[in-house]
């Protein structure tokens, strides 16, 4: 039988790093056997779910080529593999972002939904099949739902997210606020963790021809954060700009305590854009939202303002 893969984007988050060991577990109980192994430095986030319940880390690597197969778990586009996994490899994509690149993995059978978090559609998996899940599996899952949907307050919810969660937490059994400690875990950027955090989630796009690079942090303290380290932040957004060579470049920050985004960027063109699909005002460099929207739903409005200029 082949060596087959189950991994996420490079330097994966907690819905990567949920979704792809729990599928492992899942083929490895249906009767294929598959290793779970990830690039680069897991997210902060799963690091402290992994830590918080001792469970053990997944295996690190630097390639592919102890594998034959490779099954991609909330990663569907080539940027965030970096170059890491060859297109040809991979044999089933899981994954919930309206905007994807499915079609340049020549052999591979795509599961693609907008879902709340891609971790859904393995629990799924479980619950259609009737096939126990492992404790330390059910509650990385409920993790990255919680973490994905932002404690089921964003626009990405949806009731299959809320229905696998129940499921799930009757096995994982996750107290009623852990979805607070969960977010208070990532809502300490002191020092040098700000820029860390930024490059570190950090997405570029090619959009309508345009190179646009998006920064996304949720966290509790947002406005406080903006605030106080704006020239922070845009020294950071800068340096993506040269870097990246990009036409458009901000930083959403998600406010989880109080429901609404805070938009940072230098750029007259990035604030027009911007103004154009979410009908933010920019005060200086700073325009806030009310209600929460996540990077996933701004790129299709991107896509499309772009495309129409």
């Amino acid at each position: 039988m082949k060596s087959l893969l189950v991994t996420a984007y490079v330097s994966p988050d907690l819905d990567g790093v949920a979704g792809a060991m729990a599928y492992a577990e899942f083929l490895n109980k249906t009767g294929i056997p598959a290793r779970v192994a990830f690039f680069g430095e897991l997210h902060e986030e799963a690091r402290y779910v992994l830590d918080r319940f001792g469970i053990a880390y997944p295996e690190s690597i630097s390639d592919t080529n102890a594998f034959e197969q490779v099954i991609l778990v909330d990663a569907s586009d080539l940027n965030g593999l970096e170059g890491k996994v060859p297109p040809e490899k991979v044999i089933e994509i899981y994954d919930h972002r309206k905007i994807h690149e499915a079609d340049k993995f020549p052999n591979a059978k795509a599961q693609i939904e907008l879902v709340g978090a891609a971790a859904t559609l393995i629990a799924e998996k479980f619950i259609s099949q009737g096939i126990e899940i492992s404790k330390e599996s059910a509650i990385l899952v409920c993790g990255a739902i919680l973490s994905n949907t932002l404690n089921f307050q964003a626009g990405v919810t949806t009731e299959r997210d809320h229905m696998a969660y129940a499921w799930l937490n009757e096995r994982a059994g996750l107290p009623e606020d852990f979805w607070k400690d969960l977010f208070e875990a990532k809502s300490d950027l002191s020092d040098e963790k700000l820029r860390e955090r930024i490059v570190g989630d950090f997405a570029h796009f090619t959009l309508g021809g345009k190179h646009i690079g998006i920064a996304q942090i949720e966290m509790i303290g947002a406005g406080e954060l903006v605030e106080k380290r704006e020239e922070e932040i845009l020294s950071v957004l800068r340096d993506m700009v040269e870097e990246m060579s990009l036409d458009f470049v901000f930083q959403s920050t998600l406010e989880l305590d109080g429901a609404k985004n805070y938009f940072v960027t230098e750029q007259d063109e990035t604030k027009v854009l911007l103004r154009e699909i979410l009908a933010v005002e920019f005060q200086g460099s700073i325009a806030e939202r009310s209600g929460l929207i996540m990077r996933k739903q701004i790129v299709p409005l991107l896509k499309d303002a772009l495309e129409r200029s």
